[in-house]
């Protein structure tokens, strides 16, 4: 009887530690996979007639869209090269498939996509999303991006910056940044950069997410569950029958 109250025991404390690191790990980016827009994809991301608006996004950038799929044109004529146009065979959309957004990274042209995450605790937050760089349909030379991104009053960081071949696509990558902050609310905002200008360099971006990263102090205590859990496991064996 001791025996199955200590297990119990076990395996409620062990609930709750699962459910703690369950809530500390709660995705804190709405729509960050730009499938929420106010006006479909395929437009230029802008207030009013013949543009489309981000859910939870803000975009200060002056040329920047959402697509659909890597071979879509927007309703302005703009495109990326792929591989039914003459471009790169390799283009392709994003890891999730679904609609991407696109800046052009020209510094002439880029702004900021921005959104306030409210009222976070005081810690350190991982940020990750799926991002490539391609050019503009109708344009050729070899162009490099990169992409800087901001949380908070944190120092911003920026990828590896890649170099994109004439009419070309880099495939697409992975990035994870880790930001420590003060408690209140933060800003997340990423920003394209790319050269030369007038060959427009597009950086793209998708998967973005902001999750809180453990503290030690809760891996810890999973740690000690799972231990617990096992000693207990392990009597019940050798118990005698």
């Amino acid at each position: 009887m001791q025996l199955r109250k200590l297990l119990s025991a076990s395996a409620l404390f062990l609930t709750l530690v699962l459910a703690a690191q369950h809530s500390q790990a709660q995705e804190l980016v709405i729509n960050g996979n730009f499938e929420l827009t106010t006006n479909g994809a395929d437009k230029p991301v802008r207030p009013g007639s013949g543009g489309t608006e981000l859910t939870g996004w803000t975009s200060s950038s002056g040329i920047d869209f959402v697509y659909s799929d890597i071979t879509a044109k927007a309703n302005t004529g703009d495109s990326l090269w792929n591989a039914t146009n003459g471009g790169s065979q390799s283009a392709s959309n994003s890891p999730s498939g679904g609609f991407f957004y696109a800046q052009d990274g020209a510094e002439s042209y880029r702004g900021y996509l921005t959104q306030t995450l409210k009222s976070l605790t005081a810690g350190t937050y991982r940020v990750s999303f799926d991002w490539a760089a391609a050019q503009q349909y109708g344009f050729t030379g070899v162009t490099q991006e990169s992409w800087t991104v901001k949380l908070g009053n944190g120092a911003t960081q920026t990828t590896k910056t890649v170099t994109n071949p004439s009419m070309g696509f880099t495939g697409w990558m992975h990035e994870t940044m880790t930001f420590t902050l003060g408690a209140g609310d933060a800003v997340l905002g990423v920003l394209a950069n790319g050269t030369p200008d007038g060959v427009p360099p597009f950086a793209l971006l998708d998967n973005v997410s902001v999750t809180a990263v453990p503290e030690p102090s809760s891996a810890v205590l999973l740690a000690l569950g799972l231990g617990l859990l096992a000693t207990v496991g392990r009597k019940q064996r050798s118990k005698p029958q």
